[in-house]
């Protein structure tokens, strides 16, 4: 039998700790295992955010795929020739080169924000022995001239980097990050070039240049679509209409890394004014931006009850669909009845926002 254990706080100062039974469609199950040969109870290191971040954190997530220019209306694609290793000891490597294929474009995030990727790919059948070197990049933008970026294969991080002339040997996609710190970091939303150079001084095209325009959230179709649900959306969400009404939303790994769970719990007032509380949980594939959960109520428990209590039986109560416009604001769709213990009951729609951010995980 699973066990959900959930913890909320509300602005209003409600807290609730109770262990719940979940119904065969709510089948997540939290618990403290080890993870990666770490004991469940080992103490975590503090996270802070990043503020010299050139994206919202909460826009590209690890690992970069291959593909994602794929949404980008205005990605651009050049073949080039990077050289092999000029430092190697190796004749054959220093003297080798390949032509690659360059994809430059961005992601869409919230507030209207983006962010710049770049995609490498090597050409299939390319050798196993020899490899390319990652070229130098140089952006130009309003007064700053030909700055030297970090671009990163791991994104929201500090510090990691991707080296110029560090062999190739797969193709990746690589995040434009700004440096730490900066006090005048490249913009990558508004208009630039970006130059690379492939090292190769006796080539009459060494270096390649794109020219990039101010980024235009309209453009981009997924910009509107509503955020991906993921951790960043864990947070307490307030009703700005009724003081006291709110959700506690969390976003748990299934760790099968597909799926994920999400759990609501869901703070109201019952047809007297007493306070009334609804549950959710539902699993969901990494990427979606829309997912429906049944709700249910419990009934019949009673105050601080010992761990001999016998379990509290739920009741259906309907389905809510959650989406978010944005990382401010959480839309529920709902469609329920409690009547039969005179709970809430209708259907209609209602706008949640952000209470606040959970410790390392801003979402902006």
């Amino acid at each position: 039998m699973s066990k959900f254990l959930t913890g909320a706080m509300l602005a209003a100062g409600l807290a609730l700790a109770a262990p719940m039974h979940a119904a065969q469609q709510m089948r997540a199950e939290v618990q403290a295992t080890p993870v990666n040969g770490l004991p469940g109870d080992s103490q975590p290191a503090e996270i802070f955010v990043n503020s010299y971040r050139a994206y919202p954190p909460s826009c590209v997530n690890a690992p970069l795929g291959s593909g994602l220019w794929q949404i980008d209306p205005n990605a651009q694609h050049k073949t080039i020739t990077l050289s092999g290793d000029p430092l190697s000891a190796d004749a054959n490597e220093r003297a080798y080169t390949e032509d690659v294929s360059v994809t430059l474009f961005r992601i869409p995030c919230s507030g209207g924000k983006s962010a710049m990727l770049m995609e490498i790919d090597r050409p299939s059948g390319a050798s196993t022995t020899l490899y390319p070197v990652y070229p130098g990049i140089h952006v130009t933008q309003d007064t700053k001239q030909n700055v030297a970026v970090r671009t990163a294969a791991d994104p929201n991080t500090f510090l990691s980097h991707t080296d110029a002339q560090m062999p190739l040997s797969n193709s990746g996609t690589f995040v434009f990050e700004a440096f730490y710190p900066d006090a005048n970091p490249i913009d990558y939303n508004k208009a630039m070039t970006v130059t690379l150079d492939n090292f190769i001084t006796s080539s009459a095209s060494r270096y390649t240049t794109f020219t990039v325009a101010t980024y235009d959230a309209s453009q981009y179709p997924s910009a509107t679509a509503g955020l991906p649900i993921n951790g960043y959306m864990s947070s307490n969400w307030g009703n700005p209409n009724q003081s006291g009404e709110g959700i506690v939303l969390q976003v748990y790994d299934d760790r099968d890394f597909a799926t994920r769970s999400l759990v609501i719990a869901w703070f109201t007032y019952d047809d007297a004014g007493a306070p009334f509380w609804l549950y959710g949980q539902t699993s969901l594939p990494n990427g979606a931006r829309l997912i429906s959960t049944p709700i249910v109520y419990f009934s019949g428990g009673k105050f601080a009850a010992g761990a001999a209590a016998p379990n509290v039986p739920h009741t259906n109560w309907g389905l809510a669909t959650i989406t978010f416009p944005d990382c401010g604001h959480m839309q529920v769709n709902y469609n329920g009845d409690a009547s039969a213990v005179h709970g809430p009951k209708g259907q209609g729609s209602i706008t949640f926002v952000r209470v606040g951010d959970v410790n390392g995980l801003v979402c902006q």
